[in-house]
């Protein structure tokens, strides 16, 4: 039985909890301005996903478009430092797009590429993403897996105040309903990076610095580790690797 079945998670503990509801280290504004009022779920709910795909494929003098560097539906990014859109939660997506927008989430190509798009738009795109399958990506099979960074996934570890990572991204990496992303199917060298990003600080849009905090407390073989697990699991679930093992 592989690393991926040996670890079953527990309920979440009340310092997982704790955890998770850490207070933001740093002062000043805001790290997003998205607010998730009853209005802005509606807008995300209700996006139009056709219109999404529409809009994945609209190129201006200005902005590439976004098939240029995450593929067609999001499913094939042109570089290991994009991000694997297809299958990720709409809510999660919506966010970061605004973040761009708001300047909160700094990439100057990014920022180009959404500041002249409605909210509802961002809503579509984030709901024609969420609406695709989740590819198969490249991911190194004889790279292993140590059964202490499994247990991180679902035990997480107190000492550090390190949560589990299943207890706020599922137990198949799937994400929340609100902005929790999913990361099962991300492709490793953007993972690893994203958390580097986090654990330094330069992205620091994540609300009360959960991923900061997180991140900047695991070392980097944990976090490499954790990128391979995440890209082997979303290989499993796109093949149906996953429901046949889980059903045996």
């Amino acid at each position: 039985m592989g690393l991926l079945m040996q670890i079953r998670p527990k309920p979440l503990a009340a310092w997982a909890l704790a955890a998770c509801l850490l207070p933001s280290a740093a002062a000043g504004s805001p790290s997003s301005n998205v607010a998730w009022t009853v209005e802005t779920h509606r807008l995300v709910q209700r996006a139009d996903s056709k219109i999404g795909a529409k809009l994945e494929t609209i190129e201006t003098e200005e902005t590439y478009a976004c098939t240029a560097c995450h593929g067609p539906a999001g499913a094939t990014p042109d570089r290991d430092r994009y991000p694997t859109l297809a299958g990720q939660v709409a809510a999660y997506t919506y966010k970061q797009l605004r973040d761009y927008k708001d300047g909160k989430h700094e990439n100057r190509r990014m920022q180009a590429a959404v500041e002249r798009l409605t909210d509802e738009q961002l809503a579509a795109l984030s709901a024609w993403y969420a609406s695709q399958p989740l590819p198969v990506v490249d991911v190194n099979e004889e790279d292993e897996i140590s059964p202490a960074t499994v247990r991180l996934i679902y035990r997480g570890d107190k000492k550090r105040l390190i949560q589990p990572c299943a207890s706020c991204h599922g137990r198949w990496g799937q994400g929340a309903i609100i902005d929790v992303p999913a990361i099962a199917g991300q492709n490793v060298p953007y993972f690893v990076d994203t958390m580097r990003d986090y654990a330094s600080g330069k992205r620091a849009n994540d609300v009360y610095s959960r991923m900061r905090i997180i991140a900047a407390a695991l070392t980097r073989e944990e976090i490499e580790e954790l990128a391979v697990y995440y890209a082997r699991l979303g290989n499993k679930i796109s093949s149906g690797g996953l429901k046949q093992a889980n059903a045996e």
